[in-house]
C-alpha cells in the first residue's frame, strides 16, 4: 500500500502537482511583483520580504528505475522498478557567490525497500550548488545540485546486480542529488521538489562500481 502510494506521487502525481503550481501562477499573474518583470533570472530570493531563509527541511518518497542516471532522468519514460525510497533530508546555505547561485550543504537519510529488495538505510552527506531560479509571475523555478558520499546499511537487488557486472562493492558510493524546485510567491517557504536520486562509483573511484541506483523522487521542501 505504501509503495503504490509512492509511486502514484512520483509518476501521475508528479503530473497532476506540476500541473497545478502552473496553473496556479498564470491565474495569480497580478499579484506579482510591480517592480520586478513578469519573467526573469532571480539574482537574489525572489520572494523573501527581509532576510533570506538560511536552513531548509525536505521530505519526500520515490521510486527507483532500473536504468541508468541518463534514463531516469526522464521521469515519465523511465522504466520504474516496485522498489522505493522514503527520507529526509536537512539543507544548509553558506555563502551566496553571485549571480543568483547559493553554496551550501545537506545530509539526509532514508529507508529503501520493496518487493524485490530487503529494508536497508541510507546515509548521504554533500554540497550543494543551487539558483535563485527563473521567475515568471508569482511562480519561481530553481535548480540545484548535490554531490557528496552515500553509505548504505545493505545494497538493493540492482545494487547487488550491479556489484556482480562491475566486481565491485556499492555500500559507500557518490551521491548525486539533481533537482528542480517549485515555489509560489504565496507561500514562499514551501516547495515542491523533484529530485532525481543517484549513487554511483564515478567511474570505479568508489567501490570499483560504474552506476549504483537511481530513484526519481517528490518531496516538499520547507525553508526557514
Amino acid at each position: 500500500m505504501i509503495g503504490g502510494l509512492i509511486r502514484s506521487l512520483s509518476m501521475s502525481g508528479m503530473r497532476a502537482a506540476l500541473a497545478a503550481i502552473v496553473l496556479a501562477a498564470s491565474g495569480t499573474s497580478a499579484l506579482a511583483d510591480s517592480s520586478s518583470p513578469f519573467i526573469y533570472f532571480a539574482t537574489e530570493d525572489p520572494f523573501s520580504a527581509g532576510q533570506p531563509t538560511k536552513n531548509d527541511i525536505y521530505v519526500f518518497g520515490g521510486v527507483f528505475a532500473s536504468g541508468s542516471f541518463g534514463n531516469t532522468i526522464n521521469a515519465f519514460r523511465a522504466d520504474y522498478t516496485n522498489n522505493y525510497i522514503i527520507g529526509a533530508a536537512y539543507g544548509r546555505d553558506l555563502a551566496d557567490i553571485g549571480a543568483g547561485f547559493v553554496f551550501g550543504g545537506v545530509t539526509g537519510a532514508a529507508v529503501r525497500f520493496g518487493e524485490d529488495d530487503d529494508t536497508s538505510g541510507e546515509l548521504w552527506a554533500g554540497v550543494r550548488l543551487r539558483h535563485q531560479g527563473l521567475v515568471i509571475g508569482d511562480l519561481a523555478i530553481a535548480p540545484a545540485l548535490t554531490a557528496g558520499l552515500s553509505a548504505v546499511t545493505s545494497t538493493t537487488e540492482i545494487e547487488r546486480e550491479r556489484e556482480i557486472y562491475y566486481d565491485g562493492d556499492a555500500s559507500f558510493l557518490g551521491f548525486i542529488g539533481a533537482e528542480l524546485s517549485f515555489r509560489l510567491r504565496q507561500a514562499p517557504n514551501v516547495e515542491l521538489v523533484y529530485q532525481l536520486h543517484h549513487r554511483s562509483g564515478a567511474g570505479g573511484t568508489f567501490g570499483n562500481m560504474g552506476e549504483g541506483s537511481n530513484a526519481n523522487t517528490v518531496g516538499v521542501r520547507y525553508r526557514f
